[in-house]
């Protein structure tokens, strides 16, 4: 009976497992791919008709939202939203895809993640050799760019500089988020606690905050006024 019981409860948890691995395809994997594959043709990314004046950089649009979801899955897969968990995401899932996601995850994150969102542009980041690192993205269809480094010398502001470039194909990024996320699928099948770490995360995602207006008012870009308005909304309703 003991066997039996036994059995009938590892059943439940593996059935467990697979629900939840396919709440991660459902309602993660899906939406991504509703948002960003009807902008793919040609093996590239095209946002907006040419003949449109208010034609956007894809990089504005398509990045942010791609790290978004980074964010996102360091968050369902560490229990915890930070900087550090979105890119162990990065670092063991899309490394599994391409190794050099291992390598060079965490300057990526900061350098496109951090700037565009903050700058709407790359970061620049000076090297110890003086050497500038510079963010540039692959031509449309050139995939084998992808990661890969070039250098040149510059002229800027009167001064010359020697400036490289580590390459990100866009298109190729998406897939392999689509990739990384299959495999991660894969582990909550048959990791017990991966799995329920990724829902108990996934289920209080929206769970309100619990920050007391006292500590919201200690931040400095939070005024009176902030919380006046919702109060006064509040009181004609």
């Amino acid at each position: 009976m003991t066997s039996i019981n036994q059995d009938h409860e590892e059943y439940a948890k593996a059935t467990k497992r697979y629900l939840h691995a396919e709440y991660l395809k459902k309602y993660i994997k899906e939406p991504l791919k509703e948002t960003l594959n009807p902008l793919l043709r040609d093996n590239g990314l095209l946002l907006l008709d040419p003949t449109n004046p208010l034609l956007l950089d894809p990089t504005h649009l398509v990045l942010p939202f791609i790290f978004t979801y980074i964010d996102l899955l360091g968050y369902l897969y560490k229990g915890k939203n930070s900087s550090s968990n979105a890119v162990e995401f990065m670092r063991e899932y899309l490394g599994r895809i391409e190794p050099r996601y291992k390598e060079v995850g965490g300057l990526l994150y900061d350098a496109l993640r951090h700037g565009f969102v903050h700058l709407a542009t790359p970061k620049r980041i000076q090297l110890k050799n003086g050497i500038i690192l510079d963010f540039s993205f692959a031509p449309v269809g050139k995939p084998q760019y992808h990661l890969s480094v070039t250098r040149r010398e510059e002229i800027e502001r009167g001064e010359r500089l020697v400036i490289c470039r580590l390459s990100v194909d866009l298109s190729r990024l998406y897939e392999d988020l689509l990739s990384a996320i299959d495999l991660y699928a894969q582990d909550i099948c048959y990791n017990q606690e991966l799995s329920e770490v990724f829902w108990k995360s996934f289920e209080t995602r929206r769970k309100p905050e619990k920050a007391k207006e006292e500590v919201l008012l200690s931040k400095p870009y939070i005024q009176d006024s902030d919380f006046d308005f919702v109060r006064e909304q509040i009181s004609n309703l």
